[in-house]
């Protein structure tokens, strides 16, 4: 449709282009023959040149009108007179044809740019499909915890050996979590280091993942504390599909995350809540932390359960 409607835009500016020139000429030609015809009536060979042109036009106009007007008690040709006011009137007719083409451009414009705006719509929608389409194929889950400790009887005023018993704490805390967790179906599960690497190739059952964790976490800490001891989880997300290389890609962005130790939340990069967002009837909100240093500047996102 663009295409005729452009096709009839262009063919339109011609018709103006040939009326405006067509509007010239007839200007032009009323001009001169009006000058000749005045200068002649006063005896004066001014306009002289013009006369091959003007007696053409008269005898145009004779054949079709044939009477003498009276100027001054003297009998004049009125020929050129009648075609100087055809023509005038002519010249009017062209200006409003003019003007109306130059609306039917306006209204052609108009609908080009409104077709043009549909298509681009279009294209943005498929578009938008395409790039979702691309990011659900992420379908694969991996969330990397690490518990630390700090004994809540050592302090300046108390005295004692902060560092004494944490790795002990750590490590119970880390066994309690497996034992809690060890038992969900879907999920695998490997220790590396002081870490508990948890993988799900469902992502959507990543909420369920998340809770249960964040349960485990608060329930693990809470007995902690009744022994004097402050425990908390520094806990890493992120979604990849099987074209990434789960090594080089995925885990150490996880580490990383759990370098800017932030407490019992998820922290997530921002392919994280793109994905996220696509997930029908999500129990968090992704909110932006900041921006990190991780090698190279991040935007880093927190996972905050819905009240």
């Amino acid at each position: 449709m663009i295409k005729i409607y452009e096709s009839l835009s262009k063919f339109l500016k011609i018709i103006i282009n040939i009326l405006f020139v067509l509007q010239i000429t007839t200007m032009i030609i009323v001009f001169l023959t009006a000058a000749y015809w005045f200068f002649n009536l006063i005896n004066s060979d001014v306009f002289s040149f013009a006369e091959p042109l003007a007696l053409t036009i008269s005898d145009m106009v004779r054949l079709f009108y044939d009477r003498e007007v009276q100027v001054g008690g003297v009998y004049v040709d009125g020929s050129l007179l009648l075609f100087d006011i055809i023509a005038i009137i002519f010249v009017f007719l062209i200006a409003k044809i003019k003007y109306y083409i130059y609306m039917a451009i306006d209204s052609l414009t108009i609908e080009i740019k409104r077709c043009e705006a549909e298509i681009e719509k279009q294209f943005n929608i498929e578009l938008q499909k395409e790039v979702e389409k691309n990011i659900i194929r992420a379908n694969n889950v991996a969330i990397l915890v690490h518990f630390a400790a700090k004994n809540l009887m050592v302090d300046a005023f108390w005295g004692g050996d902060e560092n004494e018993g944490v790795k002990e704490k750590e490590e119970e805390a880390f066994t309690a979590f497996y034992a809690s967790i060890k038992s969900l179906t879907g999920c695998r599960f490997a220790k590396t280091d002081d870490k508990m690497l948890i993988l799900m190739n469902d992502f959507d059952k990543v909420d369920n993942l998340v809770s249960f964790i964040e349960m485990s976490v608060n329930r693990i800490s809470a007995d902690m504390r009744k022994k004097k001891w402050l425990v908390y989880a520094n806990i890493s997300i992120d979604v990849y599909d099987n074209k990434n290389n789960f090594k080089t890609d995925v885990y150490p962005v996880l580490e990383k995350l759990l370098s800017i130790n932030h407490k019992n939340e998820p922290l997530c990069l921002g392919n994280f809540p793109l994905r996220y967002k696509l997930k029908a009837n999500p129990m968090f909100n992704c909110f932006l932390k900041g921006r990190y240093n991780l090698g190279k500047e991040y935007e880093v996102w927190v996972l905050v359960k819905k009240n």
